[in-house]
């Protein structure tokens, strides 16, 4: 073999050797990512709320929903948007972990518009004059809204009502916890029955679920994705517009030390044919966002009147659901 040979066959050896280096390295660094991802599968998490007495949280919560209408050859678009806030005062907690907790609406900026009309706002902070629409949200800033006590799943114990709340699919008091330990892609339900008169008025009971699963745990912050699951087959458009704005989905994330929520955001996005006459359609499009304040606000911010943006998708949610005719037959796609 001629020296340049030899020279030639020693340099493919060693591009060989490093390679065979790099690929071996490679391997190392895939086998030690599975393991991670391994234990990281076999390993749990104890969710808990978890609070002190004469503890107080805020949080600033905001609601922007639209909704189309069209019905015997007549449309309208209502649209709104609210930014307040929130506050929790911890009264008590006993020595099962049990918290009593009450809530009032310290402040509020509300927006509205239907159709071509003028839109009607109100400032909790600097109006002095309130629009008769927001009359029953005028009486509510500094009163408490209600007294409950929760156990560390979160689990309603006892409440009592001082304001009429309404109740917009927007969740309970507080999201339910396992009452074990759960890994990532765990996942855990409450069953909720909902009400609504079908086209000949008698009424129509709907068994569904709230689906919660434990997505990831990030820096001690665990991700909770969440959705309602009709149980009951739901055929008429009517009842289908009366439920619209139950059928809720979203996220919740969790930090695990502290115990307690730091933000919430819930998704709707729901269209019904049908519900008075063929030609009648209903498209109701909204985004509830709830964030722990690290420090208080003393007043919430302007709320101007913007057209509403298309919705994203929370983390394991899709955000669609529509009712139409095939066949003469109303349908639901996803």
């Amino acid at each position: 073999m001629t020296f340049k040979l030899r020279l030639l066959a020693g340099f493919l050896f060693v591009v060989w050797l490093a390679g065979t280096n790099l690929s071996a390295q490679d391997s190392g660094d895939n086998a030690i990512e599975r393991s991670a991802k391994r234990a990281e599968q076999r390993q749990v998490w104890k969710l808990q709320y978890r609070m002190q007495p004469s503890e107080t949280l805020r949080w600033e919560v905001e609601q922007i929903a639209t909704t189309d209408a069209t019905m015997a050859g007549f449309s309208e678009k209502t649209s709104l948007r609210t930014r307040s806030v929130i506050a929790w005062e911890i009264l008590s907690v006993d020595t099962k972990g049990n918290m009593t907790i009450q809530d009032q609406l310290e402040s509020a900026v509300e927006w509205q518009r239907i159709g071509e009309s003028q839109p009607v706002s109100f400032d909790s902070s600097k109006d002095e004059e309130v629009p008769d629409v927001y009359q029953a949200t005028a009486e509510k800033i500094g009163k408490p809204i209600s007294t409950t006590t929760i156990n560390p799943s979160g689990q309603i114990i006892q409440q009592e009502n001082h304001i009429r709340r309404a109740e917009f699919g927007m969740g309970k008091f507080t999201l339910p916890l396992p009452e074990q330990a759960i890994p990532i892609g765990g996942q855990w339900n409450t069953p909720e029955n909902l009400q609504a008169r079908r086209g000949d008025g008698t009424l129509k009971v709907i068994k569904t679920r709230m689906l919660y699963t434990l997505r990831k745990v990030e820096d001690g912050v665990a991700t909770i994705s969440f959705r309602r699951e009709i149980l009951t087959p739901v055929e008429d458009p009517k009842v289908k517009s009366q439920i619209q704005q139950k059928m809720n989905q979203g996220a919740l994330f969790f930090d695990i030390a502290k115990g307690r929520t730091t933000k919430k955001v819930v998704q709707w996005d729901e269209k019904v044919q049908g519900f008075e006459g063929d030609d009648s359609y209903l498209h109701y499009v909204g985004k509830y966002t709830m964030e722990l304040l690290e420090t208080p606000m003393s007043t919430a911010e302007n709320v101007p009147g913007q057209t509403l943006q298309p919705l994203k998708n929370t983390p394991g949610t899709s955000t669609s659901r529509s009712v139409g005719p095939r066949n003469g037959k109303p349908i639901i796609r996803k």
